[in-house]
């Protein structure tokens, strides 16, 4: 009973005191009958100068007139997430096909416009072979050599040894594509090799005549001699200090896959230099 009491008491003193309106002066006067009442209510002193009165459950807070309730902690903090994010999977390179190549027999018809009576080897001894190669582009392409026939196999191993160096050719084609032409071929940048034709800037047969020649990316790799250049629009190849895409250097894959079989590169003359020319006699 004296507990409710005294309750009732301090109740009584805190309305009379927010009547008269005395703003600060309210807490001062609360706190003071706090004091007196709290022997019988229970509440220390300390509590009630605050001015609060704290429960399990909540908390109240009485300043200048104001009441406010303190914002609720969650009971549990949001679930932190552990887990790293999942990488884009890896999308392996596509796998090079292996390098494939044929040997084939060829009639006069398939050379209609490089060979003719009076060459100086037959059809017969004469082969066609298709050999996989790089392009420009990156991609895998099939072309065809008509060479010699007692040199067939040995070429297959060359232009394996270039397929695997990814050495890229922009195009290989037999010269009859050209009409037998051979500063159409060049001009084009075309790899071919039989051609009954003369030597450049002679009357003897060529080596291209017997099937035991190859210009390579003839185009980046130009004949030159003096002031001659062939074909002419590639006068900018002469410069050798560049790396354009298929241009042959002393050392490089290209002169050591031909050199390994007994091959000759026109790029080491003296008199001239025949970049795109690889032959078997070293003319």
């Amino acid at each position: 009973m004296r507990a409710a009491g005294g309750w009732q008491w301090r109740d009584t003193c805190l309305m009379g005191c927010r009547r008269l309106g005395l703003g600060l002066g309210v807490t001062l006067l609360a706190a003071t009958s706090a004091v007196g009442c709290a022997g019988s209510a229970g509440v220390t002193a300390e509590e009630a100068a605050a001015g609060t009165t704290t429960s399990t459950s909540s908390s109240t807070t009485t300043t200048a007139g104001t009441t406010s309730t303190p914002a609720t902690t969650p009971s549990s903090a949001p679930a932190v997430t552990t887990t790293r994010p999942t990488s884009p999977p890896v999308t392996a390179a596509p796998p090079v096909a292996p390098f494939a190549a044929s040997i084939e027999t060829v009639t006069a018809d398939d050379l209609y416009a490089s060979w003719h009576p009076g060459c100086p080897v037959p059809v017969s001894q004469l082969r066609a072979i298709d050999v996989t190669h790089f392009g420009n582009d990156g991609a895998v392409h099939t072309g065809r050599l008509i060479v010699a026939a007692d040199l067939a196999e040995g070429i297959v191993a060359i232009f394996h040894d270039l397929y695997d160096a990814r050495f890229p050719i922009q195009r290989m084609a037999p010269i009859d594509v050209y009409g037998g032409d051979d500063d159409r071929s060049i001009a084009a940048n075309n790899t071919s090799a039989f051609n009954c034709r003369a030597v450049t800037g002679g009357t003897g047969w060529s080596e291209h005549a017997y099937g035991r020649a190859i210009d390579v990316n003839p185009f980046v790799n130009p004949y030159v001699k003096g002031a001659t250049v062939l074909p002419p629009a590639a006068a900018a190849y002469t410069d050798r200090s560049r790396y354009d895409l298929g241009m042959i250097h002393a050392g490089d894959a290209v002169v050591d896959a031909f050199a390994a079989r007994g091959w000759s590169w026109g790029g080491y003359w003296s008199s001239l230099k025949d970049y795109q020319h690889f032959s078997t006699t070293g003319r």
